[in-house]
């Protein structure tokens, strides 16, 4: 799974909102994690989890771990749909807070609260099948230049 590569293909800030959903579902981490892009705006966001291989929890619920890793995904999508052109945040700090078993299917809405310079905050809600509020994320985004974060081509 080569992240690298579809990182040098990430779309202009100014890009459509369509190239960006397109960007997000192309993305092997993202896909990996169970998520479908739905909308894309320029500060919000629409996400349907689709499931991964992990098992769900005895109670049908998806294990927390996961619904953790399908909002850093997320924020990682946000936040370089916010970022300046050139630029990629990284997670400095992600908060999830469980209010309710995650019952399958989960919609997960993205929305940035703040983009700065240097750090951006993203806030993520989780839906149940039945539309209750199961999680709430809050990320920290820490933005750098691509080239800071991409690792450097191996040579053969």
């Amino acid at each position: 799974m080569d992240t690298t590569a579809q990182m040098r293909t990430l779309p202009r800030h100014e890009d459509p909102d369509d190239a960006w959903i397109t960007w997000a579902d192309a993305y092997p981490t993202f896909s990996a994690a169970g998520l479908h892009c739905r909308s894309m705006g320029l500060t919000e966001a629409a996400f349907d989890f689709v499931g991964t291989p992990f098992p769900l929890n005895p109670n049908g619920a998806v294990n927390g771990g996961i619904v953790a890793l399908a909002v850093d995904q997320i924020m990682g999508v946000m936040g370089a749909r916010i970022a300046p052109t050139g630029s990629m945040p990284v997670t400095a700090v992600l908060q999830v807070h469980y209010h309710r078993p995650a019952i399958e299917p989960l919609t997960m809405t993205a929305s940035a609260i703040h983009s700065g310079r240097n750090l951006q905050t993203i806030e993520v809600v989780v839906h149940d099948a039945r539309g209750r509020r199961c999680s709430t994320a809050t990320g920290t985004m820490a933005v750098g230049t691509l080239e800071q974060r991409i690792a450097p081509a191996v040579k053969s």
